[in-house]
């Protein structure tokens, strides 16, 4: 079963950066990231683990509303940190979890039981805060799909590549070739479950080229976001995964042809010398679904106030009366 949460959320770009540096923190909140994650695992060492859950909670008291999405990568199980974590950094401000280091299903339902008494504890509804599975080993690649379904909870799976790695005593290849396999292995199950799929960061900041590439290829394999090093990485990863204003206006003509062919009793829609199949009109529907979803999201960000930014909202506005209307008419349409 499928798990579709009430409002999607929009996870192009996931940044990282330690829960005990307060500058860092501060500029990320002021970045463009769609969702920060405030790190006490890796990201922060031993002895200033008790001072980033500090920091956080800190942080989180004193966050304004705001539909950027803040989340906090606790210590993995193995750890013995985990609770400790949780006791120390849950609270209304924060909309949910990374969870490292995760190997099955029963790690999630584990976890989701801790989360459910902590809401009790805070007063806070069942489910209010989600769970981002961050995929690190070969068996949690083999049991993404079951993961997914083990928590109504999980609204993404994050690849994370170095740790995977490390457990298959692999090595970087050229092309990202070593990491395919896993990258689609956690796409196609994030899709059938019902969750985002989020792709694991590309490590050489520096290397712009490389990184579009990865982002192509991270597209390509059907990834929603990337996990971003840097706030540099930001600004590609939002247009790599923002629909372009080709892939919008031919979304748009595909409709539109569809509902025509319908309208004259014609059973077949063609795009040029294109066939138009079922998977293609769902494909075109998706898109202008997508397009809606940030268009609002984006309206909503009191820091995305540039006039790149204001020209792109109107060019939305200007094609969402037409493209609601044709794609409420077509929600079941099926060509024979």
């Amino acid at each position: 079963m499928s798990n579709h949460y009430d409002q999607r959320r929009v996870l192009r770009t996931l940044l990282f950066t330690p829960g005990h540096n307060r500058k860092l923190i501060d500029k990320a909140f002021a970045s463009k990231a769609d969702c920060v994650v405030l790190d006490i695992e890796d990201a922060v060492p031993d002895d200033c683990k008790q001072r980033a859950r500090e920091v956080i909670r800190e942080v989180l008291k004193a966050r304004k509303a705001s539909n950027q999405t803040v989340m906090v990568r606790i210590n993995p199980l193995e750890s013995g940190l985990t609770l400790l974590d949780l006791d120390e950094v849950a609270c209304r401000q924060l909309d949910g979890i990374i969870f490292p280091k995760a190997y099955h299903a029963d790690d999630i339902k584990a976890f989701d039981a801790q989360l459910t008494l902590k809401e009790k504890t805070l007063g806070l509804e069942t489910g209010h805060f989600k769970i981002i599975i961050l995929m690190e080993t070969p068996e949690s690649v083999l049991n993404a799909l079951a993961m997914t379904r083990a928590s109504s909870r999980v609204i993404g799976l994050l690849y994370g590549c170095e740790d995977f790695l490390t457990d298959m005593e692999g090595l970087h290849g050229p092309g990202g070739r070593s990491l395919l396999v896993p990258r689609h292995l956690i796409s196609m199950a994030a899709r059938a479950g019902g969750v985002i799929p989020i792709d694991t960061p590309f490590v050489q900041v520096h290397d712009e080229d490389g990184f579009n590439e990865h982002l192509r290829q991270g597209r390509e394999l059907g990834f929603e976001g990337i996990l971003v090093m840097t706030p540099r990485q930001i600004s590609p990863a939002r247009k790599m995964f923002t629909p372009s204003d080709e892939e919008i206006e031919e979304a748009r003509r595909i409709i539109t042809l569809t509902s025509k062919a319908d309208s004259e009793s014609r059973g077949i829609a063609m795009s040029g010398s294109t066939f138009i199949s079922p998977p293609t009109l769902k494909r075109a529907q998706k898109i202008l679904d997508r397009t809606r979803l940030i268009e609002k999201y984006e309206m909503n960000r009191q820091t995305d106030k540039e006039p790149a930014a204001v020209k792109r909202h109107l060019q939305l506005k200007r094609i969402r009366p037409e493209m609601e209307a044709v794609v409420e008419q077509k929600e079941t349409v099926e060509i024979t």
